[in-house]
């Protein structure tokens, strides 16, 4: 308070109407400068368009895309290609945002185009608690609607196209891959069933599967040589017998000796075959025999020929017979028995060869088994993203020529550069005070020469002075808005150019600091 009863207002009020005119001519002066500016300033559109994040079509749990990012993941990665420099100055030389203005270097071209490009996800939550649903809003700012509608449409355009291109690539690549490794492996299993096919039939009589047949027929084999060993020894007792028993009476009779002797053959045939197939040898050996004796029995013998044989010699002759028969027949044995126990031996060996091998077939058939499942669902995946029924962006509000703009706010602008007028004529009349250092007034006498005055002198003005300066201001308030009309009527389009350019430059500079 005290701060204030010593200023003196009387003074500064006096000041003030001594300056009015320059106070006038300023707030004229800038008031219009700001009103033209502003009234020249160009208009600002802003279009936009959205889109939207769509779920799949068909539920994920019968069958998914194959595509591993989500629709929203491959927006930001189209966004981060498409607001590249490259992509952003191709696309502003194609709609032609900045014809016509080729002192712009390309470095200012991609800055504003960054600035008036405008990408905004908006989450919109669903009524049942489920994810919410995203809407992407795409603006672009031009002095033109029909500029900045188009630009936001090819941009739009292109969002899409790369979505559906980028989804149906990265789906028929996934076929692709599979395809090549199905094949790749089934080549794989063909090879290795030749490998096996080709070792069975190397060692088909030594393969594990027969081992115990093969045991068996050793046992046999070895069975029936026992037999023949002890058969033989019992024929070689008999002979000895017969051969130191004393020779009997010549007989005769023809047919008795043969037919027991056949009767004899016969009931080993019998015998055998309950023992050995009917291909063996042994078999054969005693069929030849039989045979051999029933035709020597059906000739008829020479006329005039008598050939009387004993009984002894009959049977040591059978005897001597049989005992070459199992002669033959246990040399056959025992080379079966050799063949047998060396591929009984080879078993193990050529076991643990196909055990290695089958579980290698197990481990490429299950490959297989899984890369055809895994087709399946890339093949699945392929055509739910050809057909367009996965995740997805799509389109529901294309960008229209905005009908009012966006800026500048002209009545704001105005009555800020009414206020900045003002404030600017103030200065102007306030701003030489600071610097002004002479005596105008009774208290500077006494407060800087330390005296103390009798007497003060004002100095009077004339009043035609006061009255041109007057004049003045006045003339200038009634000439600036001509002025101001006349520019704004017949040079409207080339200042409004001008200024859009010096807007543009002014913040790129701006952006720069």
């Amino acid at each position: 308070m005290d701060a204030l009863g010593k200023i003196d207002f009387g003074f500064y009020l006096l000041l003030f109407r001594r300056r009015l005119p320059l106070f006038l001519v300023t707030a004229v002066l800038a008031g219009a400068a700001f009103m033209m500016a502003v009234l020249l300033w160009p208009p600002t559109y802003q279009a936009t368009a959205k889109i939207l994040v769509e779920s799949p079509q068909i539920p994920t749990d019968l069958a998914k895309s194959t595509v591993p990012t989500s629709a929203g993941e491959q927006f930001q990665i189209i966004q981060q290609d498409l607001l590249s420099r490259d992509n952003l100055l191709s696309l502003a030389d194609r709609i032609g945002v900045y014809a016509g203005r080729s002192e712009m270097s390309r470095t200012d071209m991609f800055d504003d185009m960054t600035r008036r490009v405008s990408i905004v996800p908006t989450a919109i939550a669903s009524g049942d608690g489920g994810p919410a649903a995203t809407v992407f809003s795409i603006s672009f700012k031009a002095d033109q609607p029909k500029l900045a509608a188009d630009l936001v449409n090819d941009l739009v355009t292109m969002i899409l196209n790369k979505d559906v291109r980028l989804r149906t690539e990265r789906a028929t690549d996934t076929v692709t891959f599979f395809t090549e490794e199905t094949e790749s492996l089934d080549k794989r299993l063909r090879e290795l069933d030749g490998r096996v096919l080709a070792f069975k039939n190397e060692h088909i009589n030594a393969l594990p599967d027969s081992i115990d047949f093969r045991r068996d027929q050793q046992i046999a084999q070895q069975q029936r040589l026992l037999l023949l060993t002890q058969e033989e020894a019992s024929l070689r007792k008999r002979q000895t017998d017969i051969n130191t028993r004393a020779p009997g009476v010549v007989s005769a009779v023809a047919s008795s000796p043969e037919e027991q002797n056949l009767q004899s053959l016969r009931q080993s045939l019998a015998q055998q075959q309950s023992v050995f197939a009917e291909d063996s040898p042994t078999i054969e050996t005693l069929r030849r025999r039989i045979a051999t004796l029933e035709a020597a029995m059906a000739t008829p013998a020479p006329a005039g020929a008598n050939v009387p044989l004993s009984s002894r010699d009959v049977e040591l002759a059978d005897i001597k017979d049989r005992l070459g028969a199992i002669a033959e027949e246990r040399a056959t044995i025992e080379t079966t028995i050799a063949d047998l126990t060396k591929s009984i031996d080879q078993t193990p060996g050529n076991e643990t060869v196909l055990n290695s091998m089958q579980r290698d077939h197990q481990n490429l058939q299950a490959q297989y088994d899984a890369a055809i499942a895994r087709l399946a669902e890339a093949s699945t995946g392929q055509q739910i993203e050809l057909l367009l029924k996965g995740e997805r962006l799509s389109l529901i509000e294309s960008a229209l020529p905005p009908q009012v703009p966006l800026g500048p706010k002209q009545k704001l602008l105005l009555l800020g550069s009414i206020v900045a007028a003002l404030l600017l004529a103030l200065a102007a009349v306030g701003a030489p005070e600071l610097v002004n250092r002479r005596i105008r007034r009774p208290a500077e006498l006494t407060s800087r020469l330390q005296i103390v005055p009798y007497i003060t002198v004002p100095f009077v003005e004339r009043n035609s002075w006061r009255g041109r300066r007057l004049a003045m201001g006045l003339g200038m308030l009634i000439a600036v808005p001509a002025l101001l009309l006349v520019i704004q009527t017949y040079a409207a389009a080339p200042i409004r150019d001008l200024m859009a350019l010096a807007h543009v430059t002014l913040s790129s500079n701006i952006s720069k600091l």
